[in-house]
């Protein structure tokens, strides 16, 4: 997919790479039921990150924007609970899991600064 903005498609472009990380990792995970789990959640929520930031960039006003994002801001967040989790019960190597959540927490950051700044606008 091709965003019309070009601050928006190199976001877009770490977040699909971000979640090719995250597949790969999880691809390596033992399988354990916990594991299992774990994969899924994680699988899900950095997926729904991207899908939001996808849909935030055709919403209809500029409040639905700063609303989509913030879904996607929360989505992020959640990938890098889950991260934390996976390094908890040693599920791969520090040094992957600390990696791909260092660049979660970036993309976190653009969210944020996103929604600080379409906020600006509205006041």
């Amino acid at each position: 997919m091709k965003l019309t903005n070009p601050k928006a498609q190199i976001t877009l472009e770490r977040i699909r790479k971000l979640i090719k990380e995250v597949a790969i990792l999880v691809d390596n995970f033992p399988k354990t039921t916990a594991a299992f789990k774990i994969a899924g959640q994680i699988i899900d929520s950095v997926t729904s990150a991207g899908a939001n930031f996808i849909e935030a960039q055709s919403a209809r006003s500029k409040k639905e924007f700063i609303s989509i994002i913030g879904v996607a801001l929360r989505e992020i967040n959640e990938t890098n609970f889950w991260l934390d989790i996976i390094q908890d019960l040693k599920l791969c190597s520090i040094g992957k899991a600390e990696n791909i959540s260092a660049e979660a927490t970036e993309l976190a950051k653009i969210f944020a600064s996103i929604i600080m700044t379409s906020s600006k606008s509205i006041k």
